[in-house]
């Protein structure tokens, strides 16, 4: 993209700076989580009180998600990543302190969590909103995958200088690498031109007739809705999403079993679980970089059922270092590989449905909609990720994981058809040919 003469300048600059702005956030989020995670499963040995972090992070975003999709669409989406990307800040600063007066306290990590978790969704909901204005929406395809590419880089490091550093250092450093990461992505987005493909035409009022004598309350409602009745309009998007919720509670194992297989079971120290869970940024790096060079997908949906069927298949191969000896070095390649190979299967899945997403969705409606589409992503996952922590505590691993895989299996046979693919596939195509007709970015 870089390389290409008839992309603009503006839009490469854009590129390069958004880049290195996800990737300083990522880095810093994932040395975070590697410490919060194996501080939580070192002191206590439960995957519950693991569960209990992860399950707050979603529950609070779930919340407050259909409020930010619908002020991503309202608001300036500049000024919106900004204040929130300044207050994360702020709240991990004073994070930093305290760990560094009194050292790990679970409490203080619950309340973080709580806090940056009100603030995420508005982040990420503007970007997504922000996304075919900062860059064309025929190099949607490419500029996620690339982008996945280069913050995979993130998941390489993040967990080794993690396990480094945990190894190494207090708690609190682990606090400060996290805060020094999102100081910079605030800086940088400073620079970032928000309205490169801006088209007042997209935002013209959609007032009907006596709307103007809504009550400001009926009106919210009705504005912060929006989102919902398109998907709700559509066929196609209501059967993605439902099965996007559907995938969600089962991939919290992915979330749980192998942090507690190699701290809790196999006894793995920080270095070594850091290095494993490396592999998991080496396979989307590789899987974003062909996703980014290859041709625009003209059926990401039947791409994504797939990688999910794929993805179903996984939950069983994980099972086999407790029911097949393996040397100790034996099992760290093993959770390497699978790290990898799921990594792989989770691009596969993401980057050709949100290309999908951006290339459909009105600009007008963008944050609403993708507030929802996160809304139906995890409106069940912290039932999964409680559920789970507390079955991987009490019942034997095989029955979760084969219950796991029979389930997940039948509901993406079931929701996602051959002819909501076929008519999916036209639309794409079909809105792909108007937007190079017309020459605008969304």
């Amino acid at each position: 993209m870089l390389l290409n003469k008839d992309v603009p300048y503006a839009e490469k600059l854009n590129f390069i700076i958004y880049l290195v702005s996800r990737l300083m956030t990522n880095l810093g989020n994932l040395v975070y989580m590697f410490a919060v995670s194996y501080s939580i499963l070192y002191t206590t040995g439960s995957a519950f009180y693991f569960s209990i972090n992860l399950a707050l992070m979603t529950l609070v975003s779930l919340l407050l998600l259909p409020f930010s999709g619908w002020l991503s669409d309202v608001w300036n989406k500049r000024t919106l990543i900004i204040s929130g990307e300044v207050m994360m800040t702020f709240i991990i600063g004073g994070l930093l302190i305290y760990s560094y007066l009194y050292g790990f306290n679970l409490i203080a990590i619950y309340v973080t969590t709580v806090l940056t978790s009100f603030i995420n969704p508005f982040i990420s909901n503007a970007y997504q909103a922000a996304m075919t204005e900062m860059f064309h929406a025929e190099r949607i395809q490419k500029v996620m995958g690339y982008t996945s590419s280069i913050m995979s880089s993130a998941v390489i490091l993040g967990p080794a200088l993690g396990g480094v550093l945990f190894g190494l250092f207090d708690f609190y450093i682990m606090i400060l690498v996290f805060f020094i990461a999102y100081l910079i992505s605030a800086v940088l987005d400073f620079f970032v031109k928000f309205k490169l493909y801006y088209d007042e035409k997209n935002y013209e009022s959609e007032e009907i007739l006596g709307e103007a004598a809504l009550s400001k309350a009926s009106k919210f409602k009705k504005d912060i809705s929006k989102g919902f009745v398109y998907i709700w309009d559509s066929t196609i998007l209501k059967r993605v999403f439902i099965m996007a919720a559907i995938i969600n509670f089962f991939t919290a194992l992915l979330a749980i079993y192998p942090e507690k297989m190699m701290i809790v079971e196999l006894g793995f120290n920080p270095e070594a679980v850091g290095v494993i869970n490396s592999f998991d940024g080496v396979g989307a790096l590789i899987a974003g970089a062909v996703l980014g060079t290859i041709k625009q997908i003209n059926s990401p949906i039947r791409v994504m059922k797939i990688g999910l069927q794929l993805l179903s298949v996984m939950f069983l191969i994980f099972l086999l270092p407790i029911y097949v000896s393996m040397p100790q070095f034996g099992t760290m390649i093993f959770f390497a590989s699978m790290g990898f190979i799921i990594a792989v299967l989770v691009q596969v899945i993401n980057v050709p449905f949100f290309t999908y997403m951006q290339v459909i969705t009105p600009q007008n409606i963008k944050g609403r909609v993708f507030s929802v589409v996160s809304i139906f992503a995890m409106s069940i996952q912290p039932l999964g990720t409680l559920l789970y922590g507390v079955l991987y505590d009490v019942i034997p691993y095989w029955i979760i994981h084969v219950v796991s895989f029979l389930l997940l299996s039948a509901a993406v046979i079931v929701s996602i058809k051959e002819d909501t693919i076929k008519r999916a596939k036209n639309q794409f195509i079909a809105k792909t040919a108007e937007i190079k007709e017309t020459g605008t970015g969304a």
